[in-house]
């Protein structure tokens, strides 16, 4: 069973109150730990938390003391790219047996891991406990951390074994994406405002990519390579549409984008199945875009024609 006691400080390093009990060696072990830990009960008040976790999310002494959740709150919220995100998130879990992985992305340019798993007291939810690390360090040798996805080393580095792969019966795709007149939209509205664009790129990219198999790159400036298994021409077409519409729904306005008048991306895209090299399978997605860019831009192209993929379907298959 699990026992709380509220009457603790939620700063694990504050001496304990007269009339608290004195903190066990698993208390005691937890203030010492590197990674931020939080634990909240049922109605989500703060029990407990670690000086590590103060430090990480930069929380000032009185408002540890104060344990105020919605001033609190406001505070992590403040420190996040995405602060919607994150609260939804922690909406949707808390209540439930779910356990929980994924990172965060501050304005600091940090990347925090954050960990959560329920506590069960009689098989009734009764509690769950936080422990963020942070994973800066690691990810930015893999990471590009203005759009936080995978960078052009780990491009290198799993590209190659993607498109190698056999991988029978199944069809991959492999993406180029290119934000239309990024330049003109740089000199114009400013390298700040470029970066934001690429930080949108990078969070509506994610979005869409939830396969645990999906690749994502920033492979340079504001070109992005998607790799991913698909059905056929006609599915990864209308997932490509879809992205391609989500970036043009955020209505960035582009003055040097004509005749959009908004920010814009192109896709090449080349299917295939079996092993191939890559430098081919990048050259033919390179060739895809270029069609996609002289046909006008805002456009999803493939390198060869449906007709020219249809008759490869019937001997490629489908993904098991």
């Amino acid at each position: 069973m699990l026992a709380v006691h509220h009457s603790w400080s939620v700063r694990g390093y504050q001496a304990p109150l007269a009339h608290a009990p004195l903190k066990s060696l698993f208390e005691l072990t937890l203030d010492a730990l590197p990674d931020g830990v939080l634990l909240t009960d049922r109605d989500r008040h703060v029990i407990y938390a670690n000086p590590a976790f103060a430090q990480i999310w930069n929380i000032p002494d009185a408002l540890m003391d104060a344990g105020d959740e919605t001033a609190m709150l406001a505070h992590v919220g403040s420190m996040l790219i995405d602060p919607q995100a994150f609260f939804t998130e922690v909406e949707r879990v808390h209540p439930t047996a779910e356990t929980l992985t994924d990172e965060l992305r501050f304005v600091d340019g940090r990347m925090i891991s954050r960990r959560s798993v329920p506590f069960l007291d009689h098989h009734q939810f009764a509690a769950r406990i936080w422990v963020f690390t942070d994973v800066t360090e690691a990810r930015s040798a893999r990471h590009d951390m203005l759009t936080g996805v995978k960078n052009r080393r780990a491009f290198n580095d799993e590209f190659p074994g993607f498109v190698r792969c056999a991988a029978p019966g199944a069809w991959k795709s492999v993406a180029l994406i290119d934000v239309d007149n990024f330049k003109k939209y740089n000199d114009h509205y400013g390298h700040a405002a470029g970066d934001q664009v690429l930080r949108s790129m990078g969070e509506i990219l994610r979005k869409h990519l939830s396969r645990a198999d999906d690749l994502l790159f920033r492979i340079g400036g504001e070109e992005f390579l998607v790799a991913r298994y698909c059905c056929d021409e006609m599915e990864i077409g209308e997932f490509f549409e879809r992205v391609r519409l989500s970036i043009e729904e955020l209505d960035i306005a582009h003055h040097g984008n004509a005749p959009y008048g908004k920010v814009t991306a192109s896709f090449g895209i080349h299917l295939f199945c079996g092993a191939q090299e890559p430098e081919r399978v990048f050259d033919l997605a390179d060739k895809a875009l270029y069609t996609a860019k002289a046909a006008g831009r805002n456009r999803v192209a493939f390198d060869l024609l449906a007709s020219q993929l249809s008759p490869a379907i019937q001997t490629c298959g489908r993904p098991s």
